[in-house]
């Protein structure tokens, strides 16, 4: 019985490694396709930060890569990805979200410049329901109302700088940004 039991164990085990070793691959092709949109770009590496936010994302995000975010963002059940990328030749460096709709290709929605901050940015998910509003550092008549999120949302970091919120908008169905903290 013991050697059963064993036995049932071992294959457990393998079927969870198979699964979780295909899955981490979809996501790598997905990356993988994106980046071929982009030629000449590659992921930003943690190497590529500067000292002070590399050590910041090191303690506190240790298991979570500072340049992918891969969530479904507009809520339709397939995941879609947010990532940082940079430019071998030239430097620049753009931040990217890309719907993934599952039985078409990846499409770039959105693409922000951050070159200036390429040193000093990183990405991570917000989870649904969290509630983000606009800064009070931003002087303006037209502030937007504060948005609690129906789908996972990005937060965009210049480190020490400022923060940037961008999520689905049902309504315009389109990905937009809130600037949360300077």
């Amino acid at each position: 019985m013991r050697r059963l039991c064993d036995c049932v164990l071992l294959w457990v085990y393998v079927l969870v490694w198979c699964v979780a070793l295909s899955a981490g691959q979809g996501e790598n092709s997905d990356v993988r396709r994106i980046l071929n949109r982009f030629p000449r770009y590659h992921v930003l590496t943690l190497e590529e930060r500067n000292d002070d936010a590399r050590t910041f994302i090191r303690a506190h995000f240790p298991k979570h890569n500072p340049s992918i975010v891969h969530a479904d963002f507009d809520g339709d059940g397939h995941p879609d990805y947010a990532v940082l990328l940079k430019d071998k030749k030239s430097g620049t460096t753009k931040f990217v979200i890309s719907l993934c709709p599952g039985d078409t290709e990846c499409k770039t929605v959105h693409e922000v410049d951050v070159t200036p901050s390429a040193g000093a940015v990183y990405i991570r998910p917000v989870r649904i329901g969290s509630r983000v509003s606009q800064t009070d550092a931003i002087e303006t008549n037209d502030y937007p109302s504060p948005v609690r999120l129906s789908s996972p949302g990005i937060e965009l970091t210049y480190f020490e700088q400022a923060k940037m919120i961008y999520y689905w908008n049902k309504k315009h169905k389109k990905i937009e940004g809130i600037q949360t903290a300077d």
